[in-house]
């Protein structure tokens, strides 16, 4: 055990666990029906386009429909944002996003910008009071009209009177770009792009920013699982003059081809920035449908203190066969009253710690996994249907 001691010691690294920093409500798109719709367009027959049920009637050769749409609420009111897709009868294909609030049972467009011709939108998020997210495909100087390739997410501050581009941040994976059984999960969760974000005041050391990422929400408040481009997010570091991530990497690289009997702890726990895990009850290779990694329960702390059951969460960490991207999950677990709580109290000290680690492991084993927790097996069936699609 002290050779788990002098690695904390020699990386120097804070405690951080995958939940380092709070993330805001948002809601992402839906397709909601917005009834009967009157739209300002000056490109319009009349300056406006009606639409029902999402479609504008055709009228010569003008064409009409709500392509994205999100609906959330901003301090008791509710808003929603939508992309409206129109043609005029050339060759062109012209974006507007438009913000709305509900009056009277009605929806009333506020403010709206214009997206462009023949970009390509995938994603629509209102995040927030007052920003609006849009991810889409746009031209760079020399693309022909056809074929963008600019993948950005860019950030729109709603005023009274309009909709004002506030950034944008370069996207490497868009949410429609994952696929996975959320529901095998039993919560309430969604694919979101998340853009580069600062650590939470609370996290302890520098606030570095972490690269845009798809991550999975639950509730609309906490991060299970994120998918961070491996290169930008060890770039990142490196610009930080912080060679420990790339160390992290590699370890995990290696991990994956060796036999987990001769894995143990510690482990590095990534992202958003490296912590390390000192034990770690059972190890398990777990395969997603175009990857592979590894899972284990355990903690994140910077120390060898005796184990508390409320520290316990699953980990996973795993590439993609490419090994272009680094998949992370992290979950609290419900430990089983099957597990007697005399086990999660010891005297301290790293004899008391490894004597703690021993029965617990023992008592896993006796019972197996499942009976201790439940959430184990639906985390293991969450993971497998995991597939990342990058174009």
């Amino acid at each position: 055990m002290s050779k788990y001691l002098n690695y904390l010691i020699t990386l120097a690294i804070f405690m951080s666990v995958l939940g380092a920093y709070s993330v805001p409500s948002w809601s992402t798109s839906t397709s909601a029906d917005f009834g009967t719709l009157i739209l300002p367009l000056k490109n319009a027959p009349g300056g406006q386009v009606i639409l029902k049920d999402n479609v504008a009637n055709h009228n010569h050769h003008f064409k009409a429909y709500i392509e994205k749409s999100a609906v959330s609420v901003w301090k008791g009111a509710k808003v929603a944002a939508i992309v409206l897709d129109y043609e005029t009868g050339g060759s062109g294909t012209f974006k507007v996003l438009y913000f709305l609030t509900l009056k009277d049972n009605h929806w009333v467009p506020k403010a709206w910008t214009d997206l462009g011709d023949r970009t390509k939108i995938r994603y629509l998020s209102l995040y927030r009071h007052g920003k609006i997210f849009v991810g889409m495909i746009r031209h760079r100087k020399n693309d022909p009209k056809c074929c963008p390739s600019l993948r950005e997410l860019r950030v729109f501050d709603v005023t009274e009177k309009s909709l004002r581009s506030s950034g944008s941040y370069d996207v490497d994976l868009f949410p429609d770009e994952v696929s996975c059984d959320v529901a095998s999960l039993g919560t309430t969760a969604s694919l979101e792009l998340i853009p580069a974000v600062s650590f939470s005041p609370h996290a302890k050391g520098h606030k570095r920013a972490i690269p845009t990422h798809v991550g999975l929400i639950e509730n609309g408040k906490y991060v299970l699982m994120r998918i961070v481009n491996v290169k930008n997010y060890v770039d990142l570091w490196f610009q930080e003059h912080d060679p420990t991530i790339n160390i992290a990497i590699n370890r995990l690289k290696l991990a994956l081809n060796k036999d987990v009997s001769t894995l143990s702890a510690p482990f590095d726990i990534l992202p958003p920035r490296p912590g390390i895990n000192d034990f770690a009850i059972f190890i398990k290779k777990i395969p997603f449908k175009n990857g592979i990694g590894i899972g284990f329960v355990g903690r994140v702390v910077k120390d060898l203190s005796c184990v508390d059951k409320k520290q316990l969460k699953f980990f996973y960490m795993g590439l993609d066969n490419k090994q272009k991207y680094l998949v992370t999950f992290s979950k609290k677990i419900a430990i089983s009253e099957k597990v007697p709580s005399e086990l999660w109290i010891c005297k301290g000290g790293v004899a008391g710690l490894q004597e703690q680690l021993r029965k617990i492991k023992q008592k896993f084993l006796e019972l197996g996994y499942d009976a201790v927790s439940k959430d184990l097996s639906k985390i293991y069936k969450f993971i497998s249907t995991l597939e990342i699609k990058d174009n």
